[in-house]
């Protein structure tokens, strides 16, 4: 059963299309304030709500989605914002405040289907509407792709540290570097210094974090 809660001035015409419907369960109410709906949720516990955009204004519509009581996080209602006619910057506003319906109303409107789209979990949106949600996704700074983190070390230190991160001394990693004990001793403290690790256990760790060995 699909509980639908209209939050309208008139709800006469949307009101007898659900109603006609056997699986569809249809309520009003004409509320003063936000509270008077937010009562009407915990009482009804529907499914869907249509919106009247000025009977209250779209301010607080988070108070429906969800967004703004706890107690509902797990079951918000899909919300369907219905407005006499287009108003600009609404659909970006109202998407953001987790609505998932927005219907510019007229006498042809296919109340049952959008109720039905929307109890779903899809959408539906006014066509008129539609090509300020595309300027919106266009104009959005493109999505820049994470730099992978700089290893501030040389390349004769990463030599060093793969070899530590494989288990081996200073003696051997000299022998396959072909340096001496105390020069590898001396890369190995610079970079511990220079990372702020304290010891070559550290230092390891760092090396398979980053994926250097």
């Amino acid at each position: 059963m699909i509980r639908v809660l209209l939050v309208l001035s008139c709800p006469g015409r949307i009101g007898r299309q659900l109603a006609g419907e056997a699986d569809i369960e249809v309520r009003h109410r004409t509320p003063e304030t936000w509270g008077d709906v937010v009562t009407a949720l915990d009482e009804f516990a529907p499914s869907v709500v249509v919106l009247d955009r000025d009977v209250l204004g779209t301010g607080d519509v988070t108070a429906v989605t969800g967004a703004g009581h706890p107690a509902r996080a797990g079951r918000p209602p899909a919300v369907v914002l219905l407005a006499g006619a287009y108003h600009p910057g609404d659909v970006v506003l109202a998407a953001k405040a987790g609505v998932r319906g927005y219907v510019v109303d007229s006498s042809g409107s296919p109340w049952v289907a959008v109720v039905r789209a929307v109890a779903a979990g899809g959408g539906w949106l006014a066509p008129v509407a539609v090509g300020e949600l595309l300027d919106e996704v266009r104009t959005r700074e493109p999505h820049r792709l994470r730099e992978p983190p700089r290893i501030p070390l040389t390349e004769r230190e990463l030599s060093v540290v793969r070899l530590v991160a494989q288990g081996c001394s200073n003696l051997e990693v000299a022998a396959e570097l072909g340096l001496s004990q105390s020069t590898v001793k001396t890369h190995v403290s610079r970079m511990l210094a220079r990372l702020d690790l304290r010891s070559r256990t550290q230092l390891a760790a760092f090396a398979r974090d980053l994926g250097i060995v």
